[in-house]
């Protein structure tokens, strides 16, 4: 009851004591049980400060900070405080007649301007908003009311110079043109759809605050207009197409944010695809170097080298071909050169037209007796050799 009869006082109505029976008795215990509660969680939690006005072209956004933050405040008169600086200084029987849904919202319309806990209040505003404002660009507004410490007058001073009339118009200017300017050509790391889509939905609240709402069609195809992605044409034209699309924004930017996503999923998945395929042919092309004394090169690891008979064994068919071919782009390369290189590759290109898979690398004089001990030829993969007379056989490069 001392609740209940308190707040008739400060909401300047009548104080009478046969009205706190039945109903009242009720919705009085409810709204001292919600103070209570309110007072509570507060306390528990730190309530985050906004951070101060260093720029005028940012006092949308700390207007909306200052107010959540001063509704999370209760002063003196039991009350969040932001009823001190609320548009209307008297309290009219009509304001008492509406009806809230919100008891805080009640008692922030109907909280006399007047009286000691209004002078407590006032004067704790006034201290949170010269913080906040010091070092800003219209402090010299909020100063003239710093000897009185009058929170109310402080705060209404700086709203009408950062919302007059020339402010206002450069506001809806700068909307307009965020909305313009605007555009999306693809999904970039530092520029989004969702950015693309934040920048025209801010556009849009500040032109709704402003008094200056932007009809939902307009909306869509300003949001259209500046989508070039090519990718989006279809989708584009769909819109166009689909009146439930076409006069409602957030069912528009909605369903094209959805086609996003899936085409940035499914692009993604491809290229993961195509990486597995990649590395299983790279694997297959490791595995064929491997079977290769050498390893490493664009050939797998095939060169126009000399190989040993154990080596020229363990090769397939297709690389010995592959070493064929590549002692004749040798051979090609070599030509021209000293007359030493030439007798050496004509001697290599008897050996290849022999398909002889080695040979002997001495020396033999016109004189020597030509008979010697004579080797049997490795006959594996159709290959034919001649005889020779020295036993260190190589094959030949």
């Amino acid at each position: 009851m001392y609740s209940w009869s308190t707040e008739l006082k400060r909401t300047g109505r009548a104080l009478n004591a046969g009205l706190f029976a039945g109903a009242m008795i009720t919705t009085a215990v409810l709204c001292h049980s919600l103070e209570t509660m309110c007072a509570t969680t507060t306390e528990d939690k730190d309530i985050i400060k906004p951070k101060e006005l260093a720029d005028l072209t940012k006092w949308e956004k700390f207007w909306e900070q200052w107010k959540s933050y001063m509704g999370r405040h209760r002063g003196a008169s039991k009350c969040p405080l932001v009823y001190v600086f609320r548009d209307h200084q008297l309290v009219d029987p009509a304001i008492h007649l509406l009806n809230y849904n919100d008891h805080d919202k009640c008692v922030i319309n109907t909280t006399s301007l007047t009286g000691p806990w209004f002078e407590l209040d006032n004067q704790r505003v006034y201290k949170e908003f010269k913080a906040l404002v010091l070092k800003g660009p219209r402090w010299s507004f909020v100063k003239a009311y710093d000897r009185t410490k009058n929170g109310r007058g402080a705060v209404l001073a700086l709203r009408r110079q950062c919302e007059g009339t020339s402010v206002v118009q450069s506001r809806k200017a700068s909307a307009y043109a965020k909305i313009v300017s605007a555009r999306y050509s693809c999904q970039k790391r530092t520029f989004t759809f969702d950015n693309y889509v934040e920048a025209h939905q801010e556009a849009h609240n500040t032109l709704a605050d402003l008094d200056e709402p932007v009809p939902e069609t307009k909306k869509v195809t300003d949001f259209l207009a500046g989508i070039t992605d090519s990718r989006f044409s279809n989708a584009k034209d769909l819109i166009l197409g689909d009146v439930q699309k076409l006069q409602n924004f957030e069912v528009c930017q909605q369903y094209l944010n959805t086609l996003v996503y899936n085409k940035t999923t499914q692009e993604k998945h491809e290229r993961q695809i195509s990486g597995l395929d990649h590395q299983r042919d790279g694997g297959k092309s490791r595995r064929l170097s491997d079977s290769s004394p050498n390893k490493a090169g664009k050939n797998n690891g095939l060169t126009a080298r000399t190989y040993t008979r154990d080596e020229w064994a363990k090769l397939s068919k297709e690389e010995r071909e592959k070493i064929k071919e590549l002692r004749k782009q040798q051979k090609t390369r070599n030509q021209g050169t000293t007359a030493r290189n030439a007798s050496a590759i004509q001697m290599e290109d008897e050996e290849e037209d022999d398909d002889s898979s080695y040979s002997d690398t001495s020396v033999v004089s016109e004189g020597e007796d030509k008979v010697g001990n004579i080797s049997s030829v490795n006959k594996d993969d159709g290959m034919t050799g001649s005889p020779t007379r020295h036993s260190d056989r190589t094959y030949h490069n």
